[in-house]
């Protein structure tokens, strides 16, 4: 009988083993996920005489990345984690100024007319959504809505910005040979396909309804960005894998802990017994009486070995001695514990889980100090804030630069003499022996 643990793990009998579906076009050695589902078939046509670009193979990447990264038991609390520090303490209005000595630094303030405009959309929900999602797919999808005003020949604003989520899977399509409009099926009508053009931020007010695909420039990816985690999802899979592994081993593994040896002439004795005993009975011995008196005694001994409840019992037999020439030989039960060295298969499988884990945060682009995964055991508070200090010297400014496109753009449509910016807030780290007593206490803002 063979039963499936999850799409890639498989036991059957006595054994357990992981498997992958290698697809008749890939080649062996290739990786999980296959480059030419960004390179194989540049559009296919659908919806009229539209091109789409997929967004991977089906047009499902993200879903295929969201679903492996969730069966994952570390993988999400990584990128959850990247995810909160790319948000800092949230998005706030800044100024950006040069100081005398030529360092640029941001001013944050407050802007009572740009926050009215704020207060009536979720903008912090719109903004932590993107964030999400850059964190996984280095991209998002906006929906930019502008105000009726423009119909009556008011002055055109944008109403509001809408975070669209990638399960969705918006089309990106185009008439020609490069892309321009993205199809969106609504929310309670899959079956139909609405079209949006692009939203071009240097003419917000070109369209009504607009959408934006925002994302991180991939190197010779002409328009997607390709996921920084796709390297990583090989190994991902293989961290999946270890609990199913071991499951299956506990469930299906031989686990013999005994090695029983009897001796031939003791069965041979038993068979002479059992027919004196038909003789007697005046009846036709048959050597199925033999397997039926093994079974039994068979059975007893495995009652007496297994089971923690079985403390203190024991198992008797006798031991024949026979003279052969001028040897004596024994003749007997003999029961030998086996090592069955379970410690280094578990023990194996762990290291490649471990392994599996680093891997897994250095393709997120997260340190192992601050992802919580180190070969050596646990890191130092030193370790974490250097590491945390260098990710948020160096591995912040293109995250929001992404994440902030659409929504600094309507600020410089709807406010062009504020020349304010939305950025997210990241308080300066400090190690511990640079802090006073009272700063080391948290004191968050409630």
């Amino acid at each position: 009988m063979i039963e499936f643990l999850g799409d890639d793990a498989v036991v059957g009998g006595q054994s357990a083993f992981t498997f992958e579906v290698i697809d008749k076009k890939r080649q062996q050695n290739d990786p999980h996920y296959a480059m030419d589902s960004f390179s194989s078939s540049p559009f296919m046509q659908v919806h009229g005489d539209w091109k789409v670009f997929p967004y991977g193979e089906n047009n499902d990447l993200p879903i295929q990345i969201r679903n492996i990264v969730y069966s994952n038991s570390i993988a999400p609390g990584i990128l959850n984690k990247k995810t909160g520090m790319n948000w800092g303490k949230g998005p706030k209005l800044y100024e950006e100024k040069f100081n005398e000595d030529g360092t640029l630094t941001r001013v944050y303030k407050t802007d009572p007319e740009i926050q009215r405009w704020l207060d009536t959309w979720d903008y912090e929900n719109y903004i932590a959504r993107c964030t999400t999602d850059f964190s996984h797919i280095e991209s998002c999808f906006t929906k930019v809505i502008q105000n009726r005003g423009w119909r009556i020949g008011r002055e055109p604003k944008i109403k509001c910005l809408e975070h669209v989520s990638p399960d969705r899977k918006p089309l990106v399509a185009g008439k020609k040979l490069s892309p321009t409009h993205i199809l969106l099926s609504p929310l309670d009508e899959p079956q139909k396909l609405e079209v949006y053009p692009f939203f071009d931020k240097y003419d917000p007010f070109k369209y009504p309804l607009s959408m934006k695909y925002s994302n991180l420039y991939t190197f010779a990816s002409s328009f997607f960005s390709i996921p920084h985690i796709l390297g990583s999802i090989p190994w991902i899979i293989q961290s999946t894998n270890v609990p199913k592994f071991l499951a299956a081993l506990s469930k299906n593994s031989i686990n013999i802990k005994y090695h029983i040896t009897s001796p031939k002439e003791y069965w041979d004795q038993k068979r002479d017994e059992i027919k004196d005993q038909c003789t007697l009975k005046n009846i036709d011995y048959k050597e199925s009486m033999l397997k039926t008196f093994k079974k039994k005694m068979l059975k007893e001994i495995e009652t007496v070995l297994s089971g923690l409840e079985n403390t203190g019992k024991f198992w008797h037999s006798e031991q024949v001695l026979i003279i052969e020439g001028v040897n004596m030989i024994e003749m007997g039960w003999v029961i030998k514990v086996i090592d069955q060295k379970m410690s280094d298969t578990v023990n194996a499988q762990i290291s490649i889980a471990n392994k599996a884990d680093t891997s897994t945060a250095s393709g997120v682009g997260v340190h192992n100090a601050i992802g919580n995964v180190s070969d050596s055991g646990s890191n130092s508070g030193s370790e974490q804030y250097y590491a945390l200090n260098n990710y948020l010297q160096t591995g912040i400014d293109l995250p929001e630069m992404v994440i902030m496109e659409c929504i600094n753009a309507a600020l410089r449509a709807n406010f062009p003499g504020k020349n304010l910016k939305m950025g997210l807030y990241h308080d300066e780290t400090k190690r511990q022996e640079d802090m006073s007593k009272d700063e080391r206490n948290l004191k968050a803002p409630r």
